[in-house]
């Protein structure tokens, strides 16, 4: 990065006012991880200066961000996670937008005409893709499906699946309460579970749950995030966070030259990231060869 590209990168985070009338402004739900990591890089191949806001998930700040853009009249916004996404989306409903980290943004009204979406989870061909070449001896999966997993999506893994030749094995789930007694019913038949993002579904006790259980069956649990990986599940693909601040300046780029909202298709993340929990793959005695580990993005020890 040059001297002056520094600069522009510099002024954009530190939300100076030396730069006057900025054409994008990036507003960030929170200060985690998955909000602020993908700044950098969007910065950097956006190549002009940018205020860089933060809701810091408190309503009071979402409305002093919300005065502050009507202010300031961005020509585009870059909204990471669905706080920022929600609020642009309905307090500047003319602004177009660029939006990414968010799961299931139906649920909070943001998809529309003026916005265009990066996927919070990679495309299910790139995930099973990924997953068979690790663990080859699996060959029936199975998927807890909870209310916010779509019929569309649902229909897009059985489709990879049959091209890989694995087969997937489904139980509805409409509550928490039913976790543990579908995961029950479905564990003899499958060689790993993979749990879609569903928070209708997914609570912290189910989480624990399923990892326990899914450990002490020697099962490989599937996952869509670092942190569930972290947190005990054996593997993750999941977006990288440099390639996607590089994708949503691309699609900020795009609108600032004039192309539609309308006319941009949302995307599923094109640069991923293979992680996996070592301490789990030991603890649960699942097979798997040391020597794809060189393969392996981030390894959970």
């Amino acid at each position: 990065m040059n001297v002056m590209r520094s600069l522009l990168v510099l002024g954009s985070l530190v939300g100076s006012s030396a730069w006057a009338g900025p054409r994008v402004a990036v507003v960030q739900s929170d200060d985690l991880d998955p909000y602020t990591e993908p700044i950098p890089s969007f910065l950097e191949e956006l190549g002009e200066p940018a205020m860089v806001l933060n809701i810091h998930g408190r309503e009071v700040e979402a409305r002093a961000v919300t005065k502050k853009l009507r202010r300031e009249e961005p020509d585009v916004v870059f909204a990471l996670g669905a706080k920022a996404a929600y609020t642009v989306r309905n307090e500047l409903p003319n602004t177009p937008m660029v939006y990414a980290v968010v799961v299931n943004p139906d649920r909070y009204g943001i998809p529309g005409e003026r916005t265009v979406g990066i996927e919070a989870t990679v495309s299910p061909s790139r995930y099973l893709s990924q997953f068979v070449g690790f663990f080859p001896e699996v060959r029936t999966i199975g998927v807890l499906r909870g209310p916010l997993t779509t019929d569309d999506r649902m229909a897009e893994l059985q489709g990879v699946a049959r091209t890989l030749d694995l087969t997937l094995l489904v139980e509805e789930i409409g509550t928490p309460r039913r976790v543990r007694r579908a995961f029950n019913e479905m564990a003899p038949e499958i060689d790993a579970l993979w749990l879609q993002p569903d928070r209708e579904m997914m609570t912290a006790e189910s989480f624990r749950l399923l990892t326990e259980e899914s450990r002490r069956r020697r099962l490989p649990l599937l996952v869509e995030t670092n942190n569930m990986v972290r947190a005990g599940a054996l593997f993750a693909v999941v977006p990288d966070p440099d390639g996607l601040g590089r994708q949503a300046a691309m699609a900020v780029q795009q609108l600032l030259d004039g192309t539609s909202a309308r006319i941009l298709h949302d995307e599923f993340p094109t640069d991923v990231l293979v992680v996996l929990n070592l301490r789990t793959v030991e603890r649960a005695e699942v097979p798997f060869d040391p020597l794809l580990l060189d393969f392996v993005d981030v390894v959970v020890e």
